[in-house]
């Protein structure tokens, strides 16, 4: 994908089909990991994709999101074809995963967390040239979106390692939401082990 959305566009109405894939094949040797999968997804839904260990519910995600070629089949993300090589390709065009260990990084604080890969340099010479990154405004960002979420943290520089199982999860949440342009996702959500995550989660 060559295409980049330089800004978050408009909010669908509710209802309309954003995200769809049709006949979705992937085999690995002899092995069909899926054998012809559909799926649709519309604005302001929350869909669950359940299964038997095995039955390909996280190929079909990785698929969605990038991560992982299909053999066959089509992605429609607005209507539009998809064609992922990587989940960088689905992050430029809005959908976003958070995976079941979460992948944050547990040393580094909240706000360092949700802007992994995409840090905000201070404006002027000093972001430009020297690189300078702009934490206070980072912060700021990340104060804003876990309040959205309404995740009680001791403190926005509060190292990750040091929250909860679902604290840890809002922050991987946050910061896939706080970066996508439409569909932040994840294909076994609740396994934090955290009474109060889900929820947190159901606010999203």
């Amino acid at each position: 994908m060559s295409t980049e959305l330089k800004n978050k566009p408009s909010l669908p109405s509710r209802g309309t089909v954003v995200l769809e894939a049709h006949g979705i094949v992937k085999r690995y040797g002899h092995v069909t990991a899926l054998g012809g999968a559909d799926l649709e997804l519309r604005a302001g839904e929350v869909l669950a994709i359940v299964g038997d260990n095995g039955a390909g519910k996280s190929t079909l995600i990785k698929v969605l999101c990038g991560a992982v070629v299909p053999d066959a089949g089509t992605v429609l993300l607005d209507g539009t074809p998809g064609h992922f090589r990587s989940p960088l390709d689905a992050r430029r065009l809005g959908i976003e995963t958070v995976y079941q260990d979460l992948a944050v990084a547990p040393a580094l604080d909240i706000a360092t967390n949700l802007f992994l890969g995409r840090e905000v340099r201070r404006s002027g010479p000093v972001g430009s040239w020297f690189r300078l990154l702009d934490k206070g405004r980072m912060r700021r960002e990340a104060q804003r979106e876990m309040d959205e979420l309404k995740f009680h943290l001791p403190s926005i520089d509060s190292a990750v390692e040091k929250l909860s199982g679902g604290q840890r999860q809002g922050v991987a949440v946050a910061r896939v939401r706080s970066g996508a342009q439409s569909d932040p996702h994840d294909p076994r959500p609740g396994t934090s082990g955290d009474p109060h995550q889900p929820r947190y989660a159901a606010r999203i």
